[in-house]
């Protein structure tokens, strides 16, 4: 049976139990201790997801720079717009990965992973904001983003390159609104999203 004391506990250890109510040769209960090893790998597997997603963003980013630096590409306004409706999602990938992994690195105390349980147990959660939705913010974007990408990739394979292929792709003032207001308010979204994230990362102190 695992236990420990209560003094192999103390603030500053990794996964620390505040336990400043035990004396210090007390015996931490078997499940705190079961409790803990969870948390902490969960923390782990989190940490090498967010990693391993922002490598990916990274590489992504790079790839959707050189495409817009290929004139056939910035010139049509559909592989143009999409290509920067991914590079928006990568960043934001990238953005929300890095916070999560520099913000999740001080999340192995015990008080923490209390706080977290109890949040996630809470069925009066919305279901627009929650501590799952949270977690899954820097997937969602990159999922996004290859998606775009993979679009811009088709858009100027198919319509570049031909002797038919339209010598002047631009397109309207309206519709050159709708595609930088759409991009606009996709930029708007991260930003939404990047505020309750920071909300909810101030309850964990």
């Amino acid at each position: 049976m695992a236990v420990a004391n209560a003094d192999q506990w103390h603030d500053g250890s990794p996964g620390a139990l505040l336990t400043t109510w035990l004396p210090p040769d007390a015996i931490v209960p078997p499940h705190l201790l079961n409790f803990r090893h969870s948390w902490e790998g969960f923390i782990d597997s989190l940490l090498r997801q967010w990693e391993t997603q922002n490598y990916v963003s990274a590489l992504l980013l790079a790839a959707i720079i050189t495409m817009l630096q290929i004139d056939a590409a910035a010139s049509d306004p559909i592989a143009r717009t999409t290509a920067i409706l991914s590079l928006i999602s990568a960043l934001m990938s990238v953005l929300f990965g890095s916070m999560y992994i520099i913000r999740f690195g001080t999340m192995r105390k015990m008080y923490k992973a209390a706080i977290w349980a109890d949040e996630a147990q809470n069925t009066r959660t919305s279901v627009l904001w929650n501590e799952w939705i949270m977690l899954a913010i820097p997937a969602v974007w990159l999922a996004w983003s290859l998606i775009l990408f993979v679009t811009c990739i088709m858009a100027y394979a198919w319509r570049t390159g031909a002797a038919e292929d339209p010598v002047n792709a631009a397109l309207s003032n309206n519709a050159a609104l709708g595609l930088r207001i759409g991009a606009s308010a996709v930029l708007g979204v991260a930003l939404v999203y990047f505020f309750l994230v920071v909300k909810t990362f101030r309850k964990y102190g």
